[in-house]
């Protein structure tokens, strides 16, 4: 849940949040007319786009261009609470900061990524940290600054060694397109997300996400990624060492007593036995 979000606005729309997070805690977005950039100051996080998952921990962070995400916050035995800045990259609010000088990556340029994971550098942790500053002195903060922060993380970020990566992600911020329903069953075929949020993550309503999936694989989508999972985890107790949880959160279900019901069902054994009867062969 969310414990505690302090924001500066511009134009009425929210540009820098940060956010204390008590975890886990699972967080969905919609980025219709807006890019995001995200920084991990504390705790870790799994960020699922269309088309990639990625693993985010302290000092690290990752850019957004508009579309459906979903982010896993995870607790630790550590930390229990996530901090998170955000910078919220509106269409409208950077074609007014460039005006007639609109740089290149707002332009499309046909390239296809969703998100781009960045690595920690001292840079990107200054420029955090003067966010927190002005989070603590807020009467501080007015639109002429929260302008030109927002142009100060872009020029920062094309400083960065993945500064290749970020401009061809730049590039097509604001040129959403949907995912292939194929690409999204393959990057999350073994996450533990619900038909309603790959549907999500598809860009289409549930009923539309059935009816395609149907149309393209000839199953149900329950049915489906029940079945590839269950194919994986056979696979996962002869080939590897993994314990039966291991196997069980690899595949993506999330619970062991529901995995070794499911597992039976198919194959007749128990994970445990199924292991055994083939070791012995």
């Amino acid at each position: 849940m969310i414990i505690n979000r302090k924001h500066f606005d511009l134009n009425k729309k929210c540009v820098i949040e940060k956010l204390l997070i008590k975890t886990p805690f699972t967080y969905g977005a919609i980025f219709e007319n807006e890019a995001c950039y995200l920084y991990v100051k504390q705790g870790e996080s799994i960020f699922k786009s269309p088309t990639e998952k990625l693993d985010v921990s302290v000092s690290e962070s990752v850019l957004l261009k508009c579309g459906n995400y979903f982010a896993d916050l995870i607790q630790n035995s550590k930390i229990q609470h996530c901090e998170i800045f955000a910078i919220h990259l509106h269409s409208d609010i950077l074609k007014e900061l460039y005006k007639d000088e609109i740089p290149s990556f707002i332009k499309p340029n046909g390239k296809k990524h969703f998100a781009k994971k960045i690595e920690s550098t001292a840079i990107i942790i200054h420029f955090i940290e003067s966010l927190d500053f002005y989070f603590q002195n807020p009467t501080m903060v007015n639109d002429d600054l929260l302008k030109l922060k927002i142009k100060e993380l872009i020029l920062l970020l094309l400083q960065t060694n993945n500064a290749e990566n970020i401009l061809s992600l730049f590039s097509h911020l604001f040129t959403p397109r949907q995912a292939s329903l194929n690409e999204v069953i393959l990057t999350h075929l073994f996450s533990n997300l619900t038909v309603t949020e790959l549907a999500t993550l598809s860009g289409r309503s549930l009923s539309a996400f059935k009816r395609d999936f149907e149309n393209y694989f000839q199953d149900t989508p329950a049915n489906y990624i029940k079945e590839q999972k269950l194919l994986k985890a056979n696979d996962l107790l002869i080939t590897t060492d993994f314990s039966v949880s291991e196997i069980c959160y690899e595949v993506g279900f999330s619970d062991t007593s529901h995995f070794t019901k499911l597992f039976k069902q198919k194959y007749l054994l128990t994970p445990s036995k199924y292991r055994k009867s083939h070791v012995a062969k």
